[in-house]
Order: structure tokens, then sequence, then C-alpha cells
């Protein structure tokens, strides 16, 4: 067993999930619940307790003094986040047995996801005659979203070389680091050959250099931020009179759920959402489900053979 403190252990298992391709949004939720524990630790001077003195106890009082403050999901992912560093220090073989394994994590409370409907998309998405380098550049990142199904980070994390205007596609790299190729609309296409010949030589910085590889800059010609993605989108929202609850993974929700809507197969869908199984996109589109479960019974063979059991009855 070590004699290094549990704590003292959290910067070398951020970097093992980096480098499993864990997300930065989900490092950056570990690291930030990983630090409020830091400080229950160091609330009642146990900031050095070692890995094996760390208990289910511990882990029951400090969710309890916060029940009140935190929402079952900030709850459910504080306790994921400590468990998977306890499984590490397991793997490393610096303790011997999880003691928070089985901990309860609390249920969460199944809510609709906020997308847009087709009328709200083309309202989103229009561009005023006169739009500057700035808003040219926001109806590019809406426009890429919607017409490729992008996570917000795979969005801001684009070269201009992912992306390829004469065969139509753009190349991300997803969760798990597993890249993927999706089509690029035609209306796609033609707002990012604007925004590449009109706004981006434009965002520069007070020395009037710029990212030479990001698709996406900010105003100072830096790579733009996930974090102002969804500042942007809400403006954005506000100004057009849309809802504002919708956040950029509503243009992903929205991308899913119009090509079903229109008839693509959920199959295709899954691949270009970059989904590892198939009742993940189901969620995407669980409004359309009832539709689904209604063409399943009346295409699938086996589906049929029973209905048509049923009807001789």
């Amino acid at each position: 067993m070590s004699s290094a403190s549990l704590l003292s252990f959290v910067p070398v298992f951020l970097k093992s999930l980096r480098l499993k391709g864990y997300s930065d949004c989900t490092l950056q939720a570990y690291e930030s619940d990983l630090a409020q524990l830091r400080e229950y630790l160091d609330s009642i001077n146990e900031l050095d307790m070692a890995p094996h003195e760390f208990n289910r106890q511990t882990m029951r009082e400090w969710m309890g003094i916060n029940q009140a403050e935190w929402s079952p999901a900030s709850r459910a992912r504080k306790i994921s986040a400590v468990r998977s560093l306890i499984r590490f220090l397991v793997h490393q073989q610096y303790i011997e047995k999880s003691p928070i394994e089985n901990f309860q994590t609390p249920k969460i409370p199944k809510q609709i996801k906020q997308t847009y409907s087709v009328d709200n998309i083309f309202v989103l998405l229009e561009l005023s005659p006169n739009a500057g380098p700035l808003a040219l550049r926001n109806i590019c990142a809406f426009e890429l979203m919607y017409s490729s199904g992008l996570r917000v980070s795979e969005l801001v994390a684009l070269n201009i070389s992912q992306i390829d205007l004469l065969e139509e596609w753009v190349r991300t790299v997803g969760k798990g680091n597993k890249e993927r190729e999706v089509p690029l609309s035609h209306t796609a296409i033609d707002i990012i050959g604007r925004y590449l010949a009109e706004s981006r030589p434009q965002l520069v910085d007070k020395n009037g250099e710029q990212d030479p590889d990001a698709l996406l800059l900010n105003a100072r010609g830096g790579r733009i931020t996930a974090r102002s993605i969804r500042r942007l989108l809400s403006e954005e929202e506000e100004k057009k009179g849309l809802p504002t609850d919708v956040s950029p993974h509503g243009l992903r929700h929205a991308f899913a759920t119009h090509l079903l809507e229109a008839g693509a197969d959920l199959r295709a869908i899954q691949d270009m959402l970059g989904h590892e199984k198939l009742s993940t996109t189901a969620r995407y589109t669980h409004s359309n489900f009832m539709r689904i479960a209604k063409v399943y019974d009346n295409a699938h063979p086996r589906a049929k053979l029973k209905k048509d059991d049923s009807d001789e009855d």
C-alpha cells in the first residue's frame, strides 16, 4: 500500500483519462469534482488521507453535507469521479479493493432534451446580407454543428485540414479518439467557403497573427472555445427571438431528429453521430421512438410474423 495521499494521485489519474481519449469536458468536470473533494478533506483536517484510509463513511458524509446544494446529476457525477479515481488506484495496485464500488448513485430524473424545429433552424441560420466577420463566423459554426451533427468539443477542435470542400465532408475525432467522416451540406460548404475567404483573414491579434491550423478563430486570432460557442448561440437565440434554453448540443439533436423525420436510416445516423451503441442514437431521437417502433412492426419479418399470427386468432 502507498504512503502517498489519495489526492496526490489526481494529476496522474487525469492524465491517464486524457490518454484514453476522454473529452475535455469530462476531464474538466472530474478535475472540478476532485477539487471539491480536496476542499472537504481539508475542512475535516484529512488532506493527507492515504488511499487505503478513504472509505464509504467519508464518501457518505461528503455527499450528505452538500445534499441540498447539489442536484442528483451533480452528485452522480462526483461519485463517478471518485469511484474512477479509486478504480485507477486498484488497477495500479496502490490499494487492494475499492470501498465505494457499490456506493449508491442517485437516480437522475429523465429530462426531455430541448432542440429546434426545422422552422427555428432556418431562423437561427439566416445570415444578414451585411454580416460582419464575427457574425459570419458564428453562423458558420452553428451551420457546421447542424449540418454534420458535431459535438461542440469536436467543432472547436477542427483544423482547416479536416475540411474537404470539394469532396464535401468533414473529418472529426470523437470520443475515444475515434475518427469519422461526416458529409457536409451544400449550404454548409457555401458558408464555410465564405468564412474562409472573407472572415477568417480578418480575425487576428494585435500583432496581426492568428492560429494557422484552427478552423474557427476568436476575435484575437486564437482557436475559439466551447464556452464561447455556447455564449454566442445564446446571444443569437435571444437576438432572433428563439427559445434560449437550447444548447449547442441541441443542434446535434436537431441534426439527428430531422434526418430521422425525413426517413434516414437510424444506423446511418448512428455512424454520423459517432455513437458506439444504437440505443444512444435512439435517445437522441426519443420523440420519434413510436414512429420507429411502428416501422419496425410493419417491416421486420419476425415482427410481421407475430402480427399475422395474432390476426388469424
